[in-house]
Order: structure tokens, then C-alpha cells, then sequence
């Protein structure tokens, strides 16, 4: 079981963090899992959340998840064909 995001949380965190680019019909366009999970106790929480978008040269999302300390880091294709 992963460990949660949150620095020094020894819990075991089944909660995934994704995000999602919706159409107006409700359908995702991506929706990437990320590696980065919360366990029970810290998915409670509110937080901040800053997201960046850069430009990518590939049809790929990369997330970059961090609560301050190690970077969660995947990469994940777009399958979505316009």
C-alpha cells in the first residue's frame, strides 16, 4: 500500500490525487491518475492547491505532486483523438 503524500505520515494512504479536463458534456478529455496518494486523516483536509500548465512537446500529462517534501512524478499519454 502506498505511503501518504505528507511529510513524516507513516499512514498507508489508498486515496489517489488526479486531475481531470472536462468537457461541457461532462466527459473527460485527460484524466490522469497521479503516483501521489493521502491517507484517510490528511484526504480530510483542506488544502491549496497550485496547478501550472506548460506546454508539452509530446501528447503526454505529466503531473508533479509534492505536500513539500519528495516530488511524485508521472507521465501519462493522451488518448483522446480530437
Amino acid at each position: 500500500m502506498p505511503q501518504c503524500l505528507i511529510p513524516n505520515c507513516t499512514n498507508d494512504a489508498n486515496n489517489n490525487i488526479s486531475i481531470r479536463c472536462r468537457r461541457p458534456n461532462t466527459s473527460a478529455i485527460w484524466a490522469p491518475n497521479t503516483v501521489a496518494f493521502l491517507c484517510d486523516i490528511h484526504a480530510d483536509l483542506g488544502y491549496s492547491i497550485d496547478i501550472n500548465f506548460t506546454i508539452a512537446p509530446t501528447r503526454s500529462i505529466t503531473t508533479n505532486v509534492s505536500a513539500g517534501g519528495h516530488i511524485e512524478t508521472r507521465t501519462t499519454s493522451i488518448n483522446h483523438h480530437p
